[in-house]
């Protein structure tokens, strides 16, 4: 991995001129003298957030961008996520995976580059805007658009990384248990990282996709040697949905140390089900923990990222699904309290629902103090799901009535501030002959702190106090090594 990338300065230079910009043109417009000096006004930041889906209008032409710049500033939302990557095809320069469909036509065209140069237009008192690059990760389909493209596309190049469900039929989903397959994703997100300025990086479909999937057949050796098991597991079986779902959260660790390595001060967030009731007790009691493999709440406690989006899709108009939007925002604000800075969201599922009850789960959401992340951009309310394209994106009269009666004032998007004061040590455990060692056991000598590598021999250290701290690893390179952490940064072990 290359040295990392330090644009923290230029970052918080750029939020600072937004900031100004903002209070500035809130004085002048009351008519207050220059002469006057009036006191700074502090404006909270909070993130304001709306997906746009490359499945409708928003990102594939320069006129699009503008329309979408223009909606977010007109709502005083403050965040685009952009999805980048969609079905193993990029949206942006890339030569690991195919050029997306949608724009194959206009081979100079950079859809990416474009939105960030647009959305940092700050000139006549434009608002600034954050960027995040939204990539769907195991979800890629029979990729049947690209099956002649340059790069090749996973299906041709890797039809072997294709899961299987119970019966041993292939299911055309990424399987997370094939360290390839982690080992190309994380790839393609630091080609995106090192080439883009971007403010973010948020995973979709960063899960298993029902209870009968992961059965592929180097998941189930892997299985068999971590855990001595013997035959088929079932479904349902407890000690192979935790394997399952320790892929999963393996690659979420991992993806962290990639984004906080390459862009510091960017947002790492992933995209969170929020399907069915919200937890009682314990998040373990929700379908996303037992049926995907998900397990969000934990990955924000013990700070493996920065931001959860929680996807809170429910339709207002229906009681019981009122109820479960409340109860999940009411968790969402006791998963916050336990997550020592990182940051969760409501997010709002325009699709399914008229403008009337969109707004009121914006009001929801603004009586507990959540931010929130719209979906989406191009059919942000039900009428525009039943529209051929009157009320859909950038026609829509909902970024005219969220900047209106939810967000009359611009603020500015928020900070992974929590990770100012901690540090984070990573490295690669590997034998003599440079093959991944794969639950390998690393400690740091005189702390509680251990951990045990991943598939691809990958092991990180999260939310430490800085200091110095010496590496135990019985049998590798590495054991007895001295590491200084420093504060706000990723310490790589070599």
């Amino acid at each position: 991995m290359k040295k990392k990338i330090n644009c923290t300065k230029l970052r918080r230079n750029l939020y600072s001129i937004g900031i100004f910009s903002l209070v500035l043109s809130f004085f002048c417009g009351c008519g207050v003298s220059k002469k006057e000096n009036p006191p700074a006004v502090e404006v909270e930041p909070e993130l304001r957030a709306v997906w746009v889906s490359v499945l409708g209008p928003g990102l594939k032409s320069p006129q699009e961008i503008r329309q979408l710049v223009d909606a977010v500033r007109r709502a005083n939302l403050n965040t685009i996520v952009a999805q980048v990557h969609r079905e193993g095809a990029a949206m942006f320069h890339s030569t690991l995976e195919p050029r997306h469909a949608s724009i194959l036509e206009r081979p100079d065209f950079d859809p990416l580059a474009t939105l960030l140069k647009d959305a940092r237009d700050t000139s006549g008192g434009k608002a600034l805007l954050a960027v995040h690059a939204w990539f769907n990760t195991f979800k890629i389909g029979e990729q049947k658009d690209y099956l002649d493209s340059t790069p090749r596309p996973i299906a041709i190049a890797h039809p072997d990384w294709y899961t299987r469900d119970r019966e041993g039929e292939i299911q055309y989903e990424l399987d997370p248990s094939v360290p390839a397959v982690q080992d190309h994703m994380i790839a393609v997100i630091e080609e995106c990282l090192r080439n883009y300025d971007v403010d973010g990086i948020n995973l979709d479909f960063v899960r298993y996709f029902g209870v009968d999937r992961g059965y592929h057949p180097l998941a189930l050796k892997r299985f068999y040697q971590n855990t001595g098991t013997i035959g088929r597991p079932a479904v349902d079986d407890e000690v192979w949905s935790d394997f399952r779902r320790n892929q999963v959260s393996d690659f979420v660790k991992r993806c962290a140390i990639s984004v906080w390595t390459y862009r510091p001060n960017a947002i790492f967030s992933t995209d969170a089900t929020g399907w069915g009731p919200a937890p009682i007790k314990h998040f373990s009691e929700t379908r996303p923990y037992g049926e995907v493999f998900q397990d969000w709440s934990g990955w924000s406690e013990r700070g493996w990222l920065d931001l959860v989006l929680r996807m809170g899709y429910k339709r207002e108009w229906v009681g019981v699904q009122a109820k479960d939007f409340r109860d999940w925002a009411d968790y969402t604000n006791e998963l916050i309290g336990k997550s020592d800075g990182r940051m969760v969201t409501v997010g709002i599922g325009g699709h399914f629902n008229p403008m009337k009850n969109m707004l009121t789960q914006y009001q929801e959401a603004q009586t507990r103090g959540l931010g929130t992340c719209l979906f989406s951009y191009d059919r942000p309310t039900q009428e525009a799901s039943d529209s051929d394209s009157e009320v859909r994106g950038f026609r829509s009269p909902v970024w005219d009535a969220i900047g209106k009666e939810i967000y009359p004032n611009q603020v500015p998007p928020p900070l992974p501030h929590w990770r100012i004061q901690r540090s984070f040590i990573a490295g690669f455990l590997k034998d003599e002959s440079g093959k991944p060692i794969a639950g390998g056991k690393v400690a740091l000598a005189g702390t509680n702190y251990n951990v045990k590598s991943d598939g691809a021999g990958f092991f990180a250290f999260y939310a430490l106090p800085p200091g110095s701290y010496q590496l135990s690893a019985f049998g590798d390179t590495i054991d007895g090594k001295k590491v200084n952490a420093l504060a706000g940064e990723v310490t790589w072990v070599k």
